[in-house]
Formats: C-alpha cells, sequence, structure tokens
C-alpha cells in the first residue's frame, strides 16, 4: 500500500506503491528512484517556502506517535490521537500520555483505525466519535505461504471477491479518562467498502453548529491501472474496485462522499434538512450532502461561517490527454451547499475526463459536466446525476500562474481549521486576531501550512505561507487558541521517526519569536522552531 496520509494521491509523490505481501515487502529500489524523479527531489528533503523570521513556535507534545492518522481537542486542552493500527492515545492537559483504547481493526493498505471526534456536548455526555474498519473475517496474508491470501485479484471470478466485501464503521463510544469504553460503542454508520485492494479511505469527522455530524468518505477505487486518469473499468471480470463509478458517482452509495447525519441523544441517526437527495427519494442515499469526491481525505466545518472547506486529489497524469482527460490537480472548496463535485467524470465544470473502453482500449466522447450520466454496470444509482460545481481552489506539480504561493511539487491537498479568537478565554499562545476567519490550508507533500484570505463573498484573494511541518496529516486549533497538528513523517505505513503530535502557539515577544527560530530542524528549510 502506500502513504496514508497521501492516500487521495494526485501526484507521483502521492500514489502507494503495490507491495507484494500484506507483511510488508519493501519497495523496490526502481520504484523508489522513479518516486524521486518524479517528485523532483530526494524523498527525504522537502522544499518548504516559509518566512524565516516566523513569529509562531512549535511545541512537541508527542515525538513518537506510532503511526498518527488524526486528533481531536478536548474542552479541557488535553488530546486524543489515533494510530492506523488500532491505538486511542491520550494526552492528559499535565503531559502525561495514555492508551485510551486499542481496537482490533483490519489494516490492509489505507485501512485501519481513522478519524477521531469530540462530541460537541462532550462536557455532559462524554462521547467521542470513531471511524475504523473492524477486523471481521476478511482474508488476510499467511506469511507462511508464497502467495498473498489477503489481496484481491484485479480480474477472475466476480465469486472470488464475495470474500473482500467490509465494512467502515462509524460508531460513539464514551471517554471516561484516560480510558475509552468499548463496551458502550454506539454503531452509528456502516460504509460498505471492497477489501484487499487500494485505494481512498477518507475518515474525518466534524460537527456544524447545529450539532450535525460530517464524515468524509474515499472512493474505494484503485488508482493503479487506469494510466493516471479517471478509473472507468466496467468490464465484468474485473475487480468492481477498478470503477469509481461504482462509488464516487453513485448516488445510492456512501463512498466518494461528505456525508452529514444528526445523531440523537438514544444513538439513534436522523437526517437534517438540505442534504442533497430527500429522504425517500428512490436509488439516493439521504445521508449524502456532497458527491462526485475521489479522497476528501481533509475537511473542517467553521462553526461560524456555516461553510466547510475541503480538499480532494484526481488521479496522477502528468498532462493533459485529448482522449483521456486532464492532468493531476489538488483542489480545495468551500461548501455552503449540497453538489456534486464532478469525479470521475469531471475535475471541475470546464474539465471533463473522455469515456474510456477499457475492453477495447479506445476513447469515446468528453463527458458533460453539465449533465453528468452515470451507466456503469456497477451503478445502482441514478442515472443521470447533478451537475458538476467547481472548486474554489485547483493547482497541479508545476507552478500555478493564479496561486505562485503553492510552489511546486507533490500534490497532496489539506483543508484546515479556520481560526477564531477565544474572546472568553484568551491565552497566552493563542493566534492573533489577524488571523480570524482565515481557513488553514495544509500541503501534505510540500510540508507547509498556509492561511487563506477570503473576500466579503468568500472567495480565496490570498494565500500567505505561514510555516513548514512535516508531512502534516491533521490539525485542529484548541481552547487555548493554539494549533494542534499531527505530523507523519516521511515513510510508508510505519511509525516514523519524523513523526509528531505538537502544539503550535503564537510568540508574541520578540525574545519568544527568537527563541522559536533557533533550533529549526536542518532537513527542511525555514521550520518551526522545537
Amino acid at each position: 500500500m502506500g502513504r496514508p496520509p497521501r492516500r487521495a494521491q494526485l501526484g507521483p509523490c502521492l500514489e502507494p506503491a503495490p507491495r507484494a505481501s500484506a507483511a510488508g515487502i519493501a519497495v523496490p529500489a526502481l520504484l523508489w528512484a522513479w518516486l524521486a524523479a518524479a517528485c523532483g527531489d530526494d524523498l527525504r528533503v522537502k522544499e518548504v517556502l516559509a518566512p524565516s523570521n516566523s513569529p509562531f513556535r512549535k511545541v512537541t507534545l508527542d515525538a513518537t506517535p506510532g503511526e498518527p492518522i488524526g486528533l481531536a481537542v478536548l474542552p479541557d486542552g488535553s488530546v486524543l490521537h489515533t494510530t492506523r493500527t488500532g491505538s486511542l492515545i491520550w494526552h492528559d492537559a499535565d503531559g502525561g500520555e495514555h492508551i485510551a483504547a486499542t481496537l482490533d481493526v483490519y489494516t490492509h493498505d489505507e485501512e485501519g483505525l481513522q478519524g477521531v471526534a469530540v462530541d460537541p456536548d462532550y462536557e455532559q455526555n462524554g462521547w467521542v466519535y470513531l471511524y475504523y474498519s473492524p477486523a471481521l473475517a476478511t482474508p488476510r496474508d499467511d506469511p507462511a505461504t508464497s502467495a498473498n491470501e489477503g489481496e484481491a485479484a484485479l480480474s477472475g471470478d466476480p465469486a472470488g471477491w464475495l470474500d473482500f466485501r467490509g465494512v467502515l464503521r462509524l460508531s460513539r463510544f464514551r471517554f471516561e479518562p484516560p480510558l475509552l469504553d468499548l463496551g458502550s460503542e454506539q454503531l452509528l454508520l456502516e460504509v460498505p467498502v471492497d477489501r484487499g485492494i487500494c485505494c481512498h479511505i477518507g475518515g474525518k469527522i466534524d460537527f456544524d453548529a447545529e450539532g450535525n455530524l460530517y464524515l468524509s468518505t474515499g472512493d474505494d477505487t484503485n488508482p493503479f491501472e487506469s494510466q493516471g486518469y479517471a478509473p472507468l473499468d466496467e468490464r465484468a471480470d474485473s475487480n468492481p474496485a477498478l470503477d469509481a463509478q461504482r462509488s464516487a458517482a453513485n448516488t445510492n452509495d456512501l463512498r466518494g462522499k461528505l456525508l452529514r447525519i444528526r445523531v440523537q441523544a438514544d444513538g439513534s441517526v436522523s437526517i437534517p434538512e438540505g442534504n442533497l437527495f430527500a429522504p425517500g427519494t428512490p436509488q439516493t442515499r439521504p445521508e449524502i450532502y456532497a458527491m462526485g469526491l475521489r479522497n476528501p481525505f481533509r475537511f473542517s466545518v467553521d462553526r461560524q461561517a456555516g461553510v466547510v472547506y475541503l480538499a480532494d486529489y484526481s488521479p496522477d497524469a502528468g498532462a493533459d490527454s485529448p482522449s483521456r482527460g486532464p492532468a493531476a490537480a489538488g483542489k480545495w472548496m468551500a461548501i455552503r451547499q449540497p453538489g456534486n463535485y464532478g469525479w470521475p467524470y469531471c475535475l471541475a465544470p470546464d474539465r471533463p475526463y473522455v469515456d474510456y473502453d477499457f475492453a477495447s482500449g479506445t476513447s469515446g466522447s468528453a463527458f458533460d459536466c453539465s449533465r453528468p450520466v452515470n451507466h456503469s454496470p456497477h451503478n445502482t444509482g441514478l442515472v443521470e446525476l447533478p451537475p458538476v460545481s467547481a472548486p474554489d481552489l485547483s493547482y497541479s506539480f508545476t507552478p500555478s500562474a493564479e496561486w505562485p504561493e503553492l510552489g511546486a511539487g507533490g500534490i497532496g491537498p489539506m483543508a484546515g481549521p479556520a481560526f477564531h479568537p477565544n474572546g472568553e478565554r484568551p491565552s497566552a499562545i493563542e493566534w492573533p486576531a489577524e488571523y480570524a476567519g482565515a481557513p488553514l490550508f495544509y500541503e501534505w507533500t510540500r510540508d507547509f501550512v498556509s492561511a487563506l484570505r477570503l473576500d466579503a463573498a468568500g472567495h480565496v484573494t490570498e494565500i500567505e505561507r505561514l510555516f513548514g511541518v512535516d508531512n502534516p496529516i491533521d490539525m485542529e486549533f484548541g481552547p487555548d487558541g493554539a494549533l494542534y497538528v499531527l505530523e507523519y513523517g516521511d515513510g510508508y505505513f510505519s511509525a516514523n521517526p519524523e513523526a509528531a503530535l505538537s502544539r503550535v502557539e503564537y510568540a508574541r515577544s520578540e525574545y519568544a519569536r527568537s527563541g522559536a527560530v533557533g533550533a529549526a530542524r536542518e532537513t527542511q528549510n525555514s521550520r518551526l522552531s522545537q
């Protein structure tokens, strides 16, 4: 499998490399060389263009966080973070570290324990939410044999894929520090998936001001067999996981979506008004708020502005193709109403993919982004789909004429939270009011965090580069006004030496700033100080 944070994978630096064994075989040297060449440099050295006199200071809370995936800050300033291998770790407000729970999870490719979130009324009810892959009876690799029993075949008899049908679960649990009560689990939602084959899980959880829960899900589709363009393989003997039309473009499927539900006090789930499809609409799922997404790995709900900031990725084609479609792009969007963002038919309303026949190897016409239709035999939903909505920001491998602040390199967009000052309990480390309302944008492959400046209509007008971090995978502002950040580090599906859980504070005095800048990591330019 590949790099979890690069799951949504657009660029050559993003797509995970296929592996021969679920036990973990080293990536071949030739592949490493290709990745390094495609990324333009050694994979362990990242170009970070951030001010050298950054007023931000990083305080490391955990230098050995395992293989970190998601985090949540509690009202008392303590932090929960997940590891893909199943651990939920609690960092108390006094600096203590505790294993709150260990879940039995399925970990093929990107699956495992994903997102974590705290209930808006946590101080009254103690609920913590997790999105995870239960172990089930899915085939696993037997290291004693030469075969890989845990890998689903790309083609063959469809009956062979039945054993690989699984689910991802959204559940909530009572958290009584330092332990999560696994016996208190309330199952809220299951997302069916095809296991034994990579990629795209999604897995972020957040809430809006009304208490509605949002969950992002990936398209659960293999990206390696479509030459960097849209995976539309409809052949009867091909694994269904080679066709993203069955998931992201399927109105009756929860994958490749932003879901929006309301969790009641008793753990039942209802559908709030205003989703993409009203309850009872034939061949649709009412939980869908936005569709046509490939892997919306990170999003954030701005509860004050009433908007969802979300990032997504396309495949990693290096150039536009008249016979296949557009080159790779990362996208950021401010979602204020339900919509269809096009995958796998369109990158944007004016950037369609081409209908490609995998059986004959011939290309048809470009898709109509104003009236997309889903004729895949794997589709269980509506044929006629909503028109494609446009992203607010888009970029590719090379420098963008519109957004040169993004630089060049791999493509790994992440939508971070917007900062809002805490007027009731301001702290000495709180970010300054000049960033109020500015959503953060962070880049997994390019190792930076930026603030997006928006005009009165919500359009991006400026990108301010703030500081560099090492493969940022999740972040959230705490009640103290500081930013809490998980860094994944540079390796593949492992506890990397660069991984860390940190708090990014605003150093107001010149003395604090100089002290912060002095200890920056030597492996990257203009990094935050430790």
